[in-house]
């Protein structure tokens, strides 16, 4: 539907126009690649070919949520799409609430909220933690209120995890939270369970990391390269 659209048209977009019409896993991953906001390596490992590495894994994917999200309109298009799937999917009835972690998904739960017409709210870090690892909650929550926990990205249950701890530690009564991982994209290849809840995203892709000593890339001579700082060469060896 919108594939071969360039950037402007892309930006052009009126997010309402999608309300009715769901977009195709295509449609959702061109908008990532033009935007230069996902990699993946393809094709077997090869020393001419050079992979990523972020967070002192290398990683046979990319992507960067923000490059698509700065843009007011794409951020509303997705985000009515990702409710227009909870609510075909039937995982959502009623939703008082929607969180957002820190600091990396307050602008993502921000329109998923808007899009339910809900109240929007986001944990903080604790400015009593160092490792910048534990947040606060500081809004009081009626009871009986329905809670959506809405992520930009997710590979791993931490976020989550923390997100909802705060937010039940920082209320008298139990909230009612959805007991599923809301999430924008999900970095594996199918729906896991996370601890006993499932993932459900609009975009789902397998991008696995490895410490470099075990990395099948560097076996081979692939040189690691940073994707923020060396864009074209990451994608010009697809």
């Amino acid at each position: 539907m919108i594939v071969n659209m360039d950037k402007k048209r892309l930006l052009d977009l009126d997010p309402w126009h999608f309300n009715e019409i769901m977009l195709t896993p295509e449609d959702l991953w061109y908008i990532f690649t033009t935007f230069d906001a996902a990699w993946i390596y393809e094709g077997e490992p090869d020393a001419k070919k050079p992979h990523a590495v972020y967070n002192g894994k290398c990683s046979s994917g990319y992507i960067n949520c923000r490059k698509v999200l700065c843009h007011p309109n794409l951020c509303q298009l997705l985000a009515i799409q990702f409710v227009g799937m909870l609510k075909r999917m039937n995982w959502i009835s009623r939703v008082d609430w929607v969180v957002g972690s820190a600091y990396g998904s307050i602008t993502w739960s921000y329109e998923v909220a808007r899009a339910l017409n809900a109240q929007h709210a986001f944990v903080e870090k604790d400015p009593a933690d160092s490792s910048q690892k534990k947040t606060v909650w500081r809004e009081s929550i009626p009871s009986g209120s329905k809670i959506l926990i809405a992520e930009e990205i997710v590979a791993t249950p931490g976020a989550i995890d923390e997100t909802s701890w705060s937010i039940r530690q920082s209320n008298p009564h139990v909230p009612d939270i959805y007991p599923f991982v809301s999430t924008l994209v999900h970095q594996q290849a199918t729906e896991e369970l996370f601890r006993g809840g499932k993932v459900v995203s609009l975009i789902q892709k397998l991008i696995k990391s490895w410490d470099p000593v075990s990395c099948p890339y560097c076996n081979v001579g692939s040189q690691r390269i940073r994707p923020e700082r060396n864009w074209d060469k990451l994608v010009g060896s697809l």
